[in-house]
């Protein structure tokens, strides 16, 4: 569930008004007024008008029907269309805007789906970085409720800065030196994958700069992304000198190669020593190898 008052931040607010806005524009000659994008384009009727003008296709649906079943048969034929058209049917995109969760009018839903509809017709329309919605995620376990937050990404972060980077060290040392506002949504983004792995052995990070400084959540995270168990007696899971938090770092270092993550540049001094570039830049090399397991 989205937390209070997620919808109501600056970007989130510029977002909805410029989809809004363009999708508008495109149903000018039809006089079509779309006001609130969960209320209406959850059934359906709106996305298909819309991928219909954008693509000059025409979409067969069953006959208009206002029983629940009814729109969800016609918004599911909608939706394959749509991922027929940006090319993603059957990936792990479109788990990202399912028939259950544009009819149960999620917000998380609907944006991602329209930005990828927009990106995929070039929108006129220039959509703010770093647009992120905070939800609240419950699940019962054990007969118990346990929950926890996490920023769901509509719109890229700083992460686009990486990839146009000549090298990562020049991509991060860009983030840290001069983009503050990007890194700080990088970090969430990658405190985000980590715990999500982290929760399954009950353990969490709130603190890049210094949990990761000994090794031990590096290793515990490869033997979790891997799906194995690393024993207690091939690493130090409490080390009190330099030289056994050098030799952790090593070892998660000599896992992932051995797991084929790409080769880096960061020395296992680095980490120890707690410089942040480096830890950020084994971290997501960790996000982009793992993100879609």
């Amino acid at each position: 569930m989205i937390e209070p008052f997620a919808k109501e931040t600056p970007k989130v607010n510029s977002l909805v008004s410029m989809l809004l806005e363009w999708i508008n524009s495109e149903f000018v000659e039809q006089r079509i007024l779309v006001r609130d994008l969960e209320e209406d384009l959850y059934d359906g009727q709106i996305l298909q008008k819309l991928i219909e003008k954008l693509s000059g296709i025409k979409v067969d649906h069953p006959e208009v029907t206002q029983s629940e079943m009814g729109q969800k048969q016609r918004l599911k034929v909608v939706l394959e269309t749509i991922n027929q058209m940006l090319n993603v049917y059957g990936s792990l995109d479109t788990s990202k805007w399912t028939v259950e969760k544009i009819y149960s009018k999620d917000l998380v839903a609907i944006l991602r789906l329209l930005v990828a509809l927009a990106r995929h017709y070039k929108a006129p329309i220039r959509m703010p970085d770093g647009v992120c919605i905070r939800v609240l995620l419950v699940r019962k376990l054990n007969g118990q409720l346990n929950h926890w937050r996490q920023n769901e990404i509509i719109t890229d972060s700083g992460f686009h800065l990486l990839n146009e980077a000549t090298d990562e060290q020049d991509a991060f040392s860009v983030l840290v030196d001069f983009a503050p506002d990007k890194l700080e949504l990088v970090r969430e983004t990658l405190v985000t994958f980590t715990n999500s792995n982290l929760k399954k052995i009950n353990l969490s990070v709130t603190d890049l700069d210094t949990q990761f400084c000994d090794g031990v959540f590096l290793i515990l995270l490869m033997g979790l992304l891997e799906g194995y168990f690393i024993p207690l007696y091939c690493f130090s899971p409490t080390p009190t000198t330099m030289e056994q938090r050098i030799n952790n770092v090593q070892l998660a270092f000599g896992l992932m190669k051995e797991a084929g993550v790409p080769s880096f540049s960061t020395r296992p001094e680095d980490v120890v020593n707690g410089d942040l570039k480096s830890i950020l830049r084994v971290l997501y090399i960790l996000f982009s190898t793992y993100k879609e397991t």
